[in-house]
């Protein structure tokens, strides 16, 4: 269940939203001014979401030998940012040595 919250509502009351996320396993969306600035959820989905995101920065654990395959895999923007480069004709240096000009 997720509940959300003005951060001015919650100032006096946080310890009984730290309480919900922690034991009642609610997920706490924390509003500033109508719109989301951060979220209040329980250590175990903290470390769910930051064992899935380490995964898909650095892949997957091989079950067997407890270690991981690849390397380190590049995010989305990045990802992106480097095809729009290469459809430029230019390469990472070229881009970085513009950058150094201006």
């Amino acid at each position: 269940m997720v509940i959300r919250v003005n951060i001015t509502y919650l100032r006096p009351r946080l310890s009984q939203y730290i309480g919900m996320a922690e034991h009642g396993g609610k997920k706490v969306i924390i509003a500033r001014h109508g719109k989301p600035a951060a979220a209040l959820v329980s250590m175990a989905d903290f470390r769910r979401i930051w064992k899935d995101e380490d995964a898909e920065l650095y892949g997957p654990v091989d079950p067997v030998t407890g270690r991981r395959r690849g390397g380190l895999r590049l995010s989305g923007m990045l990802e992106r940012g480097l095809a729009r480069l290469r459809r430029q004709g230019k390469t990472l240096d070229d881009a970085l040595a513009d950058e150094k000009e201006e």
